[in-house]
């Protein structure tokens, strides 16, 4: 039985539909890092600036909170949104945000092949998006960033939720 509304239904074609559009369409690699941080802006935006403006991403309790340039720091709008990570609180290998049914992971590496020019070293920025013409719900995740990104291997990623317990998103 699917339990999709319409509503979700469609934020997923819509999300999908900007990715592929407006991130996956530009070839040069500073303007689809300013797009996918535009898309973080719009789908989980901060309580004041923006996602490209943020040095450092840490946990502090269960609230993410972005480090500016300028030494401010700030927190998500919604604080629900965000509900996972990997790796310490103080610095992060990734975080996870969650929007409608949609996941978003946020990957850091500052010796990655973007993170190493990034500010806030963000290598990759990833989402969850179900897979077209099939008659069971499973999804992919699909990098924002890379091109030449590799299929998720296995059923299920494993994060730490932001109380400690384990956080699996499922493929299906």
């Amino acid at each position: 039985m699917n339990m999709s509304t319409p509503q979700h239904t469609t934020a997923a074609h819509n999300l999908s539909n900007f990715i592929e559009e407006q991130i996956v369409a530009c070839t040069n690699q500073p303007t689809r890092t300013a797009k996918a941080k535009q898309f973080l802006d719009e789908q989980f935006p901060l309580t004041k600036g923006s996602h490209a403006d943020v040095c450092s991403y840490v946990v502090y309790y269960t609230h993410l909170l972005a480090f500016m340039k300028d030494g401010t720091q700030c927190g998500l709008q919604n604080p629900c949104q965000f509900v996972a990570l990997s790796g310490h609180k103080e610095s992060p290998t990734s975080l996870v945000f969650k929007h409608n049914d949609t996941h978003v992971e946020i990957c850091f590496d500052r010796n990655g092949l973007i993170g190493a020019n990034d500010q806030a070293h963000i290598d990759d920025i990833q989402v969850t998006l179900p897979i077209k013409n099939l008659p069971t719900p499973f999804k992919q995740w699909v990098s924002m960033l890379h091109t030449q990104s590799q299929p998720t291997k296995g059923n299920c990623k494993l994060f730490t939720a932001k109380d400690g317990s384990d956080y699996r998103i499922n493929q299906s």
